[in-house]
């Protein structure tokens, strides 16, 4: 995560829950908590899923719809915003516009959106933004097994009915399909309707295929249907929100009766989003059904419905195979939010064979016409279909017709929820050629467990009879909660218990609902209506029973005393509350235990101050108010063995667990920070709870003190400013002027001291040093950072330069007037050592939160960044994450030298820490740093001391033990997982094809020249080449020889050591029945060599080498083992003098110094070992190390 410009002050809250990390600014927390933001717009997991990162677009899209009586001006003003690149599209069911701001943008946009002092948060008149998000598809006997045969029959196969199908469009080429699209659109801007992708294909023939390519077995649901297709989703398979909107649109106005979306959000929804508000718009306005796929989330489990199937007016499709059993893919209800019941009906879903678009592979091919496919996108066209036989069959009917019709004659599956099959499988058969239908879904509530002054008559369950003759029906409730407890008796009373529909007539039967004999819970279940001993119809009914709602005001008060206004977290077993008002801030919750907290940023005199508030264990029982007080903290200190400063960001977060449900809320800020503050707690009795906060500490880079003197100064160097001796330095302070009048005169050999806007600091350094300062101090205006962090990158400022805030340089210059006054300097960018700390309080915050680093909550690593030839300086993080935490977060990466060594104390303990360390500095040192080698996550023991070296040879390519990634075989597919890069510790990167992975273990593009190759042969005959070695490749079954050849190749001047390497396995292997690791011998090497990979003086030296097997595999046993040595590079070799076999498959060879060396050497290796098995490894390795004159 990388600020904007001028975001470097904001402070950003980490939200953790399921796995799903949100980075929230603080500036948008009371838009969030309003409504009128979309959260998704923060979710960085769903972000980078859709594909909205800085790599894979330079635009974000969005929504923004106008309030009702809002300024038509207000949203014309945020349009301007629009790429010219991308059209601007008006969403009318949802008053709205789609948008595409570009990364540049974004910022002005921001502000357009809430400008310093506006009501825009809180405001009716406030327009709301979503994120235009991705909308992806949701993947012969089925129509039997929804008897739509029988309707056919009859004579109902969809004549007359307009059905539309937003999907990929169709191949309307294909036989099934041809002559019958009445009307097709593109919205997907593919520039027309045809199918390449194979998914609307599919969905559209499932719908209304006529069959000639399979002599009518494979034909749709309504064959005789009216097609209407519109491309809303890309040749890719994909779309955005508001190309679906408009195809919905479309839809309607071209008079559809049924609206098909096989398609949706992979993020569960409430119903209140851009699609699902345009279903209900649409729906309200047409009478057109819109019939949508639930997802195929459900093996995420329960509440996974997506958008727009989660709409109140939706016929939201679940998926079971053939045997009428949920299929594990199909998403589960309730609907996030109300807990209602989603879906509302299941169809086949599993194996549903239907036509496939020319040249496309969707699923598994049957034939050249036919491809079997999963999904509930596969259920979902079949459910379309129905809808159009009833259609049909009865034209008068709208969408809550023919919605309550398809459900309530359903076929309920034994031993599945309502909320996960709805009202169940559709039976087209009961639906068009049955006589009685029934309200399809009803929601009760919320009532208030206890309550007894709310309405008893809560809602009627209206039956239609179609026949001639009347009919008695015998009508029953049953409720019960997922986990099986049943609704009281007397909870729930049916007026009758029968009821007699007149032909033709509709009767309504009260319901009425007696909160005060229910326990609290939500309920599920049917209202069946049996005549003649069956049941002919049935109602899916839900009943939330909750705890009674009490006010809960939150007061917050800052370190002044003052009340301030806000929006203050509310977290409880359910999520987020939201807030009815801001000042004061209150919410209605329900009565439970809750979780408030909120964080601040405040200016200090030599930096900012951070404060976590936070009441972890809010028991609320009746109306409640809560302060949070930014007085009542206690701040964190951290004291080590040597002097240190926070480097880097500095992040902190709270965990917390209740009834099973947990959610982690984190801060970071930039080193300007200089303390952080959080309120002391009682013990948390109920659930878990903890307070936890990252520590990067080094010795301090500069400090500068004012002897004799009260003044107080805290100076930065400038981001590319050259140092002062780390011995220190003392100069005498100048006042030079300002930057648009400097003067130098007075400054030879001193500190000029120049009242500064930032404009001068690139050319103001050359002019203080062509006139002999010594060094420059910047002094910055009030509004403005004087922080900014320093880097080793780039060319240097020909003197030391400085800034220093507002305050603190006009008492330097006020003293200046009266006084000489010296300045002394001291401090180093090559710390000898560094403290990675995760400070942590579990269960409560104490008064006094200390954390003293030593043994007893510390590991000590030794640890050697290696001298690799190319640059001067390393790009270096480590990783700290506590057990409860799925992801973790740093914002800087931090430069060390190359060729030196320093002392690491890392937390000991449950904090599990991941060290990656990149080859080079960084250039945008503002990011986290996911590229370089690697080791593995582990924790520490207290006390424990480790020794550890990066880059250290033999670099090359190598599996490492503890691998997460092995190479396998699977049936007949090799899974070769080789990283081309791996030193001698076992820290590992890769060089991708493409730069994936990027130069050597990064996310930038390879160096020029550096490549990698890989070659499989079986039997001598090749049967693959790649780029690499890590790839999944299909071979032929049953046993065989296998070679596999890797070779890489570095020429860039990014590297000394390593520069190509040719590494050849071979080994046996059969088809297997289970994943097996392949018998791909290692080689791991020990060179005794210094920080710069160099072996000293001596005729001889030893290498250590170890040959092994992967990891799963068992140790090789009969091992063999020769070593060649070479000093020019490869043209001419010699034996090592000595292989010495140490036992356990080590190995020691004896290197002598080549006669006549005038100067320092290149060692080349290569090696061969070999096993009594047969497998075998060749390594050559060129300029493996350095052999010192």
């Amino acid at each position: 995560m990388t600020p904007g410009p001028g975001r470097r002050g904001i402070l950003f809250r980490t939200v953790e829950q399921d796995g799903a990390l949100s980075v929230i600014p603080s500036d948008a927390e009371t838009a969030l908590a309003a409504g009128r933001l979309d959260r998704r717009l923060f979710d960085v997991t769903a972000l980078l899923a859709q594909g909205y990162d800085d790599a894979r677009t330079d635009a974000l899209p969005l929504i923004v719809a106008q309030a009702p009586g809002a300024r038509v001006s207000s949203l014309d003003a945020l349009t301007a915003f629009n790429d010219t690149t991308a059209p601007s599209h008006h969403l009318g069911s949802i008053n709205a516009r789609s948008l595409r701001v570009t990364d540049a943008d974004l910022g002005r946009f921001w502000k357009q959106l809430a400008p310093a002092g506006d009501g825009f948060t809180t405001s009716a008149a406030a327009p709301t933004v979503w994120l235009d998000g991705r909308v992806s598809p949701t993947l012969d006997r089925s129509t039997a097994q929804i008897n739509a045969p029988a309707a056919w029959q009859a004579g109902y196969q969809g004549q007359g009915v307009k059905v539309a199908v937003l999907d990929t469009g169709a191949d309307l080429t294909h036989p099934d399909l041809a002559g019958r699209a009445t009307e097709t659109k593109d919205f997907s801007g593919s520039g027309g309707t045809n199918d390449v992708f194979g998914h609307g294909t599919h969905v559209a023939s499932t719908v209304g295929g006529t069959g000639a390519a399979s002599a009518g077995l494979r034909k749709g649901v309504a064959p005789r249907s009216d097609l209407l297709i519109g491309k809303v989703l890309g040749d890719d398979g994909y779309g955005s929100e508001s190309a679906v909107i408009e195809g919905m649109e479309w839809a309607t106005a071209e008079g559809a009766r049924v609206v098909s979306m096989s398609l949706g959000s992979d993020a569960p929804s409430d119903g209140t989003d851009p699609m699902s508000l345009a279903v209900n718009s649409l729906t309200r306005d047409s009478g057109a059904l819109f019939v949508v796929a639930a997802g195929n989330a459900g093996e995420q489990g329960a509440q996974t419905i997506g958008s727009p199937g989660a709409a109140d007016a939706a016929l939201t499709v679940g998926a079971v195979d053939r045997d009428d059993s949920l299929a594990p893919f199909s998403s589960r209800g309730p609907r996030a939010g109300d807990k209602t019941v989603k879906p509302d009906v299941t169809a086949p879903g599993v194996g549903i064979v239907a036509a496939r678009a020319a040249g496309t592979a969707m699923g598994d091919i049957v034939d050249p016409y036919y491809v079997a496919a999963s999904g509930t996108s596969m259920a979902t066209p079949h459910v379309a279909g129905a809808a159009a036989l009833l259609a049909q069959e009865h034209p008068d009917w709208d969408a809550g017709r023919l919605k309550d019709a398809l459900i309530s004659t359903a076929r309920t599956v034994p031993g599945q929820e309502a909320t996960e099959q709805g009202g169940g499988r559709i039976d087209v058969a009961a639906a068009a050629l049955g006589t009685v239908t029934a309200t399809g879904t009803l929601a009760l509530g919320p009532f208030r467990a206890g309550d007894t002054s709310g309405p008893s008559q809560d809602a009627t369950i209206r039956y239609t009879n179609t026949a001639g003759t009347e009919v008695t029906l015998t009508l029953a409730a049953r409720l019960a909660t997922s986990g099986g407890r049943e609704l009281p008796a007397g909870a729930l009373r049916l007026g009758s218990g029968s009821v007699r529909v007149p032909a033709g007539a509709t009767v309504e039967v009260p319901l009425h609902a007696e909160p005060s004999a229910a326990d609290r819970g939500d309920y599920y279940g049917y209202v069946t209506a049996t005549a003649g001993g069956r049941t002919v119809a049935h109602t899916t009914l839900s009943m939330g029973v909750h705890g009674p709602v009490h006010r809960l005001t939150v007061v917050s008060v800052d370190r002044d005393g003052k009340r301030v206004p806000g929006a203050p977290a509310i977290w409880g077993p359910d999520g987020f509350v939201g807030y009815d008002s801001y000042e004061p801030a209150v919410a209605q919750v329900e009565e439970g235990t809750y979780q408030i907290s909120s964080a601040s940023v405040n200016g200090a005199a030599d930096g900012e101050e951070l404060r976590q508030l936070v009441l972890p264990e809010v028991k609320v029982t009746k109306d409640t108010t809560v302060t949070l007080d930014a007085r009542r903290t206690t701040q964190v200190e951290i004291r080590t063995p040597r002097p240190a400063e926070q480097r880097g960001v500095i992040s902190f977060q709270t965990y917390r667990q209740i009834d099973g449900h947990g959610l982690i809320q984190g801060m970071m800020y930039f080193d300007i920070a200089k303390r952080l503050y959080v309120s002391p707690t009682a013990r948390v009795t109920d659930g878990a709870f903890e307070f936890a906060s990252r520590w990067q500490l080094v010795a301090p880079l500069l400090t500068a003190k004012v002897p004799g003197t009260p003044l107080g100064l805290d100076p930065y160097y400038t981001h590319v400013s050259a140092l002062f001796d780390p011995k220190g330095a003392r100069l005498t302070a100048v006042d030079a002027g300002s930057t648009a009048a400097p003067d130098f005169r007075k400054a030879r050999g001193k500190l000029a001291v120049v009242r500064d806007d930032a404009s001068g600091e690139l050319d103001l350094p050359a002019r203080a040093a062509k006139a002999g300062a010594a060094g420059l101090l910047l002094v910055f205006p009030s509004d403005m950072y004087a922080w900014t962090r320093w880097t080793p990158n780039g060319d240097r400022t020909a003197i030391p330069t400085l800034r220093v805030d507002a305050a603190q340089g006009a008492a330097l210059l006020e003293r200046l007037k009266r006084h000489t006054v010296a300045v002394e300097f001291s401090g180093t960018a090559k710390s000898p050592y560094l403290y990675d700390v995760m400070q942590v309080s579990e269960q409560q915050v104490p008064a006094q939160v200390v954390h003293t680093v030593s043994d007893r909550n510390s590991a000590r690593i030794h640890t050697t960044y290696a001298d690799n030839g190319g640059q001067a300086w390393a790009g270096e993080q480590r990783f700290g994450r506590r057990p409860y935490q799925d992801t973790s977060w740093n914002q800087y990466t931090r430069d060390v030298p190359t060729g030196t060594e320093r002392t690491e104390y890392v937390s000991s303990g449950t904090t599990s820490w991941q060290h990656v360390v990149d080859h080079g500095p960084v250039v945008d040192v503002d990011i986290p740093l996911n590229v370089g080698m690697r080791d593995t996550a582990r924790t520490y023991a207290s006390g424990q001391r480790l020794d550890e070296a990066w880059f250290g040879p033999v670099v090359r390519p190598s599996i490492p033990r503890g691998t997460d990634t092995p190479s396998v075989r699977t049936g007949d597919v090799l899974a070769l997982r080789v990283p081309e890069f791996t030193d001698s510790a076992g820290h590992w990167s890769r060089l991708s094809a493409g730069g994936e992975d990027g130069g050597i273990g990064t996310r930038t593009p390879a160096p020029q020249g550096d490549s990698a190759a890989a070659v499989l042969y079986r039997d001598g005959k090749k049967v693959a080449e790649r780029a690499d070695a890590w790839g999944d490749i299909q071979v032929a079954p049953g046993k065989a020889g296998y070679r596999l050849d890797l070779t890489t190749s570095r020429v860039s001047g990014e590297w000394a050591f390593g520069t190509s390497t040719r590494t050849s396995w071979e080994f046996r292997s059969d088809t297997t029945t289970a994943r097996t690791a392949l018998p791909l011998l290692q080689l791991d090497y020990d060179v005794p060599v210094d920080a710069h990979n160099a072996v000293g003086a001596g005729r001889t030296h030893d290498i250590g080498l170890t040959v092994r097997a992967q990891d799963g595999l068992p140790s090789p046993r009969g091992v063999s083992a020769k070593v060649d040595v070479s000093y020019d590079d490869g043209r001419t070799w010699t034996k090592a003098s000595r292989v010495k076999d140490r036992g356990g498959n080590r190995f020691t060879a004896t290197v002598e110094r080549p006669d006549r060396m005038r100067a320092d050497t290149f060692v080349t290796l290569r090696v061969t070992a070999a096993d009594r098995a047969g497998d075998t490894v060749t390594q050559t390795v060129h300029r493996a190390y350095l052999l010192e004159k």
